[in-house]
């Protein structure tokens, strides 16, 4: 199940000269396209102790979700022209725990070809959204709070002493962020956006993968032999003192007073002095695009200097 690395800020050119249609774009005749979401089985049934650090944790931990909030904005269907063929008309809010694929949109009617500028955004939930899955009291939370993303969960780790170790978190991130020019790989192919055909339906999966608040790099090492790890000692930590009060709970205020140990995290140039604006950076990058597509993220609005200042 293991999504491949793909870190905050890691832009991708040469794609852009492979995308192509499995499709004639002049073919007559209409079709439709359907948004998804998943979380994927690491949301789902929880991310496991490993000792590559690929599949599950280095660092022996262990972790299930609980909640997995997303708020999904603004989904846009477009070409390269930028005539637009549909747009999301409600946002969509979604318990990603909640197994299997959640429809967000349906969009018929829409001319077969290759619609090659799709996007959307994960940003604060408000009123009027559409509970797609998961419970309504949730999304009013996520409302007061001015939340984008909620998790909430536990991890768990075998002592020196064969004692188990617990630890609980609720983090919620006030971070707006766009994902743009969305490409995904198919039968060897690179294809940007998506691609209708007359009388399908095509389904595009918006995935969220929740190994990535755990990742130890801010971008992918130019070095492929340098590779992203998933650890979770220093969140641990931060419940610890002299950052945290020793309740069992990792707070984000408890990690935005922690120093990131950078001989172990790589904030690879990007501003993230603690733990804490460490993992609200990373974030941003929980949405991906049917399965391990990407897309080009950028911060919707100003910003901000110092992550922990969006808490």
């Amino acid at each position: 199940m293991k999504s491949g690395i793909t870190p905050f800020g890691l832009v991708t050119v040469a794609w852009l000269l492979l995308a192509c249609s499995n499709a004639d774009p002049t073919a007559a005749g209409d079709g439709n396209e359907k948004f998804t979401t998943w979380g994927e089985t690491f949301i789902e049934t929880g991310i496991p102790a490993n000792s590559n650090g690929q599949d599950g944790f280095i660092d022996g931990w262990s972790l299930h979700y609980d909640k997995f909030l997303v708020n999904y904005h603004d989904i846009v269907v477009a070409d390269g022209a930028g005539d637009v063929a549909a747009t999301l008309e409600k946002p969509k809010f979604v318990d990603n725990t909640v197994p299997g694929r959640k429809t967000l949109a349906e969009f018929d009617g829409l001319k077969a070809k290759n619609w090659e500028k799709v996007s959307y955004q994960i940003k604060p939930a408000v009123l009027g959204e559409d509970v797609v899955a998961g419970d309504a009291s949730d999304l009013a939370k996520m409302m007061d709070n001015g939340w984008s993303i909620y998790v909430e969960g536990s991890a768990t780790k075998s002592g020196a002493s064969g004692q188990v170790i617990r630890k609980t978190f609720h983090w919620g991130f006030k971070v707006a962020t766009q994902f743009s020019d969305c490409h995904h790989e198919e039968n060897g192919t690179d294809t940007l956006g998506v691609v209708v055909t007359t009388g399908s339906t095509d389904v595009t999966e918006l995935t969220t993968h929740g190994d990535h608040l755990f990742y130890d790099r801010l971008q992918a090492s130019p070095d492929p032999a340098i590779r992203t790890a998933l650890r979770f000692d220093q969140k641990a930590a931060a419940d610890e003192a002299p950052y945290g009060n020793g309740d069992g709970e990792i707070t984000l205020e408890e990690m935005c007073t922690e120093p990131i140990d950078v001989f172990t995290y790589d904030p690879s140039g990007l501003n993230a002095p603690t733990v804490g604006d460490f993992v609200i950076a990373l974030s941003r990058t929980i949405g991906h695009y049917r399965g391990e597509g990407e897309c080009t993220m950028s911060p919707i609005g100003e910003r901000l200097k110092n992550p922990c200042l969006e808490l």
